[in-house]
């Protein structure tokens, strides 16, 4: 789900594999995601703006406007959202309430009680948080109308750390088991691969160790399982998946996300399986 768009990818709303055999029109006009964006850019660049000691205070107080401006951005993009479905909703209500502790940071900046670098953290957090929440609008948004095509398992698995849409996050080193043979699925991989994504996240976040996606493939599924690696995967190459917190509403968001492009989801506490329809190698 990224802030800034110089040099960043799409949002996860906005790709369209060339491939794709269908038309999407998003229930969202760009320009609303954009403008989300960029009030996103301007919680991270608080924070930049509160560590950098050649920064004037008098310089962010200046900018107070905006970064006000910004959070009513964020605000009624949320509020939008707790209108959707239940999962679409309990996202809303979570990055309203993020929202609103981004109002009250902004209150304590302008105080001045607190040291730079601590609200300078609490920026940090905040706009994690914030980020994981519209990317995870975004994400229900695409898999409400998702763009199929055909491509192979293995590629969605490689290709996850750029099909993720997070400009934004940490970048995460697991260890990548592909199938063999590969297998094919129709399916919009632009969903798929955040899919995985907020999987691996949570298995993280659970405190798996050093992971392992494992592609598999058989007559009538394929499945991408994310757990925890083994002494026997020590040989597996190496690829990094940018992902952001799995925030509390990522579970029930993420098995909607399945549900509507025709995939089963297992959340285990020590492993995530999505489970595809394969159409052959």
């Amino acid at each position: 789900m990224s802030s800034e768009r110089n040099g960043q990818k799409p949002d996860p709303s906005e790709h369209v594999p060339p491939s794709g055999s269908g038309r999407r029109a998003s229930a969202r006009a760009p320009s609303i995601w954009g403008a989300v964006r960029g009030a996103l850019a301007a919680v991270h660049n608080l924070e930049a703006l509160l560590r950098s000691a050649s920064v004037p205070y008098r310089t962010i107080l200046d900018l107070m406007p905006e970064l006000r401006a910004s959070a009513t951005v964020l605000r009624d993009a949320f509020e939008r959202a707790r209108c959707g479905d239940a999962p679409t909703a309990e996202v809303g209500d979570y990055g309203n309430a993020r929202t609103t502790a981004f109002e009250q940071l902004l209150d304590a900046v302008v105080a001045a009680g607190e040291p730079r670098d601590e609200l300078a953290n609490r920026a940090h957090v905040l706009a994690d948080d914030l980020d994981a929440s519209a990317d995870l609008l975004a994400l229900l948004e695409r898999a409400s109308a998702p763009v199929a095509t055909e491509v192979s398992i293995n590629l969605v698995a490689r290709e996850t750390g750029r099909m993720s849409g997070a400009g934004r996050g940490r970048e995460l080193p697991v260890r990548l088991d592909e199938a063999s043979p590969d297998c094919v699925v129709h399916t919009d991989p632009y969903v798929v691969g955040p899919l995985l994504s907020l999987a691996v996240a949570s298995a993280q976040a659970a405190g798996l160790g050093e992971l392992v996606v494992r592609a598999r493939c058989s007559s009538q599924n394929a499945t991408l399982l994310v757990e925890a690696a083994s002494a026997a995967d020590a040989s597996l190459p190496i690829v990094s998946i940018r992902t952001l917190p799995a925030i509390p509403p990522a579970e029930r968001a993420a098995r909607r996300v399945a549900d509507q492009i025709g995939a089963l989801l297992l959340v285990e506490p020590a492993r995530w399986a999505i489970a595809l329809v394969s159409t052959g190698g």
